[in-house]
C-alpha cells in the first residue's frame, strides 16, 4: 500500500504545475484567432454588409476576388493554426510548439508577399496593415513562449 502512495506523490513532484499566464495566452490568442477566422470566411466569401461594416471600399473586394492560391493557403495556414495552437496549450501538449511556429511562418509569407504583390498597404491602408504587423509579431511571440513553456517541461 505505502509502494502505491509514494508512486504517485512522486509522479505529482514530477509533474510541472501549469503557471497562470499559460491560461491567459490561451484564451486570449483562441478569442483573436476565432476573430481571425470569422474574418476570414467574410472576406472570402464577399459578404457585402461585412465590408460596409468595416467601412471597405471597392478596392478592398476587388483585393479578395480571384485571390491567389498561394495566398490562400498561406492565409488558411494561419488562421486554422493559430487556432489552434492555443487549444493545444490549454492541454498542455508538445505540439502547441509546431503548430505556433507553423502559424507564424505562413503568416510571416503571407504579409511578405501580400504587401510586395498585392500592395496590401494601399489597398487596405495603414491602420489594417499596422494591426496584422502587430498581430504577427504576436504569433511570433506566442510561439516563443510556447517554446520556453516546453523547455521548463510544462509542455509534454
Amino acid at each position: 500500500m505505502k509502494e502505491k502512495n509514494m508512486g504517485i506523490k512522486t509522479l505529482t513532484k514530477n509533474r510541472i504545475k501549469a503557471p497562470w499566464h499559460l491560461w491567459l495566452m490561451g484564451l486570449f490568442f483562441i478569442f483573436i484567432y476565432t476573430n481571425g477566422i470569422y474574418d476570414y470566411f467574410m472576406m472570402l466569401l464577399h459578404n457585402v454588409n461585412y465590408y460596409n461594416s468595416k467601412h471597405y471600399g471597392e478596392d478592398v473586394v476587388k483585393y479578395f476576388t480571384n485571390y491567389p492560391m498561394v495566398f490562400l493557403i498561406f492565409y488558411t495556414t494561419n488562421v486554422f493554426c493559430g487556432l489552434i495552437a492555443p487549444i493545444l496549450l490549454l492541454f498542455r501538449t508538445r505540439w502547441t510548439v509546431l503548430v505556433s511556429f507553423v502559424s507564424a511562418i505562413s503568416m510571416l509569407c503571407l504579409e511578405v508577399l501580400t504587401f510586395a504583390f498585392r500592395n496590401r498597404w494601399n489597398v487596405l491602408g495603414p491602420w489594417v496593415s499596422l494591426f496584422d504587423i502587430a498581430l504577427l509579431l504576436m504569433t511570433i511571440g506566442f510561439f516563443f513562449y510556447c517554446r520556453a513553456l516546453a523547455k521548463r517541461g510544462v509542455l509534454k
